[in-house]
């Protein structure tokens, strides 16, 4: 691919005649489909072409700005040439060649040399050089220099998408702190006045006087103003305690950097041995740890055992406290069961004493009396019996006598 390229035209008009008369055969021979495939074809491999050309325009001009004076005229002058092939392209180099130079038509490959090189190259390059460059007989980039190319622009552009990438991690760090702090003053400014709102216009209106007394907005102002003196005088005592750290870490790396520029092999060989002595402390702690591990894994064993020792000790204890309480209100119940026995107690005891009084004074009675106070009874409760059938009979006559009235009556 020729930098200098730009359509594939011959310069004379024969040949341009007899290409077109191949080209119109050509067409009549070709179908549609495979007119379509060479026209995507083309245009696939103009975008190629163009940002090859691209790229070693950015490359030329990033090692050599001056090898492009004069390209844009020639690209011109092509352009110009295709459109009307008559003109004559020898007086165009030649004046080309006089004004510029043949630096302009050089190899790009010869150009991503030093300076050095390039300059000790151009009488050769200019030799070899003719005049049909700006139409694709001139030097080409083989796919080795193609490949270096790509890889340098795409060097060149991961480099510059990195600075974006930090550039913009910057910015958006910057302005999520910037939200944040915006965040926390709308939260503290709806604080005050939803504070305000409180204290002044709700609790600090006079409903005799129908308004709100200086004195409540004097004394709500003072207490804000030395709340907000405090959080001042936070919020500077932590910006200075943060530019100390700052300026402490900024000195740490001052000194580090100090330190790595006077760096020699001794430091190096003195690093080692400090290494080597923290690697045998290291392994001398490890295994102390190791043991502290044994040791503690055998506390942990005997803590365990130990604890559930005692787990079932409370247990045991949990169940005598309960049977104490439980026995507890059983002797309640019993001393209060014990004092209702000790009244029936002391009631029967009277009853007893008063059979015992009773007995002593009781005499038997003689046989005889007995019988004859039972024959009385016995008489009594017959003649208690004759009258009461005798009180029976006389009722049912009286129920007899009042039916015949009443049967009289009605009659």
């Amino acid at each position: 691919m020729s930098y200098l390229q730009p359509h594939g035209h011959r310069s004379s008009v024969s040949q341009h005649s007899r290409s077109s008369c191949h080209f119109a055969n050509y067409i009549e021979e070709v179908t549609d489909a495979e007119l379509i495939k060479q026209v995507n074809d083309l245009k696939q491999h103009i975008r190629v072409l163009t940002l090859e050309n691209e790229i070693i325009e950015r490359t030329i001009m990033k090692l050599e700005p001056s090898l492009m004076h004069g390209i844009q005229q020639a690209l011109d002058y092509a352009l110009k040439i295709h459109s009307n092939s008559s003109l004559n392209v020898g007086s165009f180099i030649k004046s080309q060649t006089s004004k510029f130079g043949m630096e302009s038509l050089i190899s790009p490959s010869r150009m991503l040399a030093s300076p050095s090189k390039v300059s000790t190259r151009r009488v050769d390059s200019s030799a070899k050089v003719s005049g049909t460059v700006i139409f694709g007989s001139g030097p080409r980039i083989n796919v080795l220099e193609r490949s270096e190319l790509v890889s340098t622009e795409m060097e060149t552009l991961i480099n510059n998408l990195e600075k974006s990438r930090k550039k913009a991690q910057k910015q958006q760090a910057l302005l999520r702190a910037q939200l944040e702090e915006i965040d926390l003053r709308e939260t503290e400014i709806k604080k005050a006045s939803e504070m305000f709102e409180k204290e002044v216009i709700v609790e600090g209106w006079d409903k005799i006087a129908q308004r709100i007394p200086a004195e409540v907005w004097i004394r709500y102002m003072t207490e804000w103003a030395k709340i907000t003196d405090s959080y001042i005088g936070k919020l500077r005592l932590r910006t200075s305690t943060l530019n100390t750290q700052y300026s402490k870490f900024k000195g740490q790396i001052k000194v580090k950097s100090e330190l790595s520029e006077s760096l020699r092999a001794v430091d190096f060989d003195k690093l080692k041995i400090e290494n080597k002595e923290c690697l045998e402390i290291i392994d001398y702690k490890l295994q102390q740890l190791g043991e502290l591990k044994k040791m503690t894994g055998d506390a942990n064993l005997n803590l365990t055992i130990h604890k559930k020792a005692m787990i079932e000790q409370n247990n045991y204890l949990m169940n005598i406290l309960k049977l104490i309480e439980e026995k507890k209100k059983q002797t309640v119940d019993l001393d209060k069961e014990r004092a209702v026995i000790r009244g029936q107690a002391d009631g029967l005891a009277q009853k007893l004493d008063g059979v015992r009084k009773l007995k002593m004074a009781y005499e038997v009675p003689d046989i005889l009396d007995y019988v004859s106070v039972k024959s009385e009874v016995t008489d009594l409760k017959h003649s208690v019996k004759l009258l009461e059938n005798r009180v029976h009979i006389q009722q049912i006559a009286l129920t007899s006598l009042n039916r015949k009235l009443k049967s009289i009556l009605t009659e």
